[in-house]
């Protein structure tokens, strides 16, 4: 499956080929690592309950590296929240004929999502199983929680630290 949808990726103008995928976060989201003696376990503080999930929905356009169509909630995603989503965020920022590139989520395989694909004549094309290594906005999501990891503790509210690593990652 991997070769087959790697073949069906060449046939596509770059332009007008974005990837989707969802990202959330939590305040227990905390440093991975830390000094210590050697040989002696690192420690460090983290939150034993979780008080707040964001979540951001957005598209990437690996040929220009832009992210389009951001949207942050509170939450988890759903088949509604993302429908919504890319009926009224996404699809009319996209030329007819885009290809999306989106992974198996069940929230992504619902019929009234492809009724809203073939209003806007937006194809859709799901990534082999298990494969996020082929969808490049999973290397963004992974630099925004790596740069959230470091400032969280920064902020007094969980949300302006999400928004100050969003607003840079936006801008680099």
């Amino acid at each position: 499956e991997r070769l087959e949808y790697i073949e069906k990726l060449k046939e596509i103008a770059q332009n007008l080929l974005f990837y989707i995928d969802e990202m959330g976060c939590d305040n227990k989201l905390s440093i991975l690592r830390g000094w210590s003696l050697i040989g002696e376990p690192s420690y460090g503080e983290v939150l034993a309950y979780q008080t707040q999930r964001r979540s951001i929905v957005a598209g990437y356009n690996y040929a220009d590296k832009k992210i389009i169509a951001p949207l942050e909630y509170s939450g988890y995603t759903n088949t509604e929240i993302f429908n919504q989503w890319f009926e009224e965020h996404l699809c009319p920022s996209l030329k007819p004929k885009t290809t999306i590139v989106m992974d198996n989520a069940s929230f992504h395989k619902s019929s009234k999502l492809i009724e809203i694909a073939n209003k806007f004549d937006v194809q859709i094309l799901y990534l082999p199983p298990y494969s996020p290594d082929l969808n490049p906005i999973e290397k963004v999501w992974a630099n925004f929680k790596k740069i959230f990891r470091k400032v969280n503790n920064s902020f007094e509210k969980f949300c302006d630290a999400i928004s100050y690593v969003f607003n840079k990652i936006l801008s680099d």
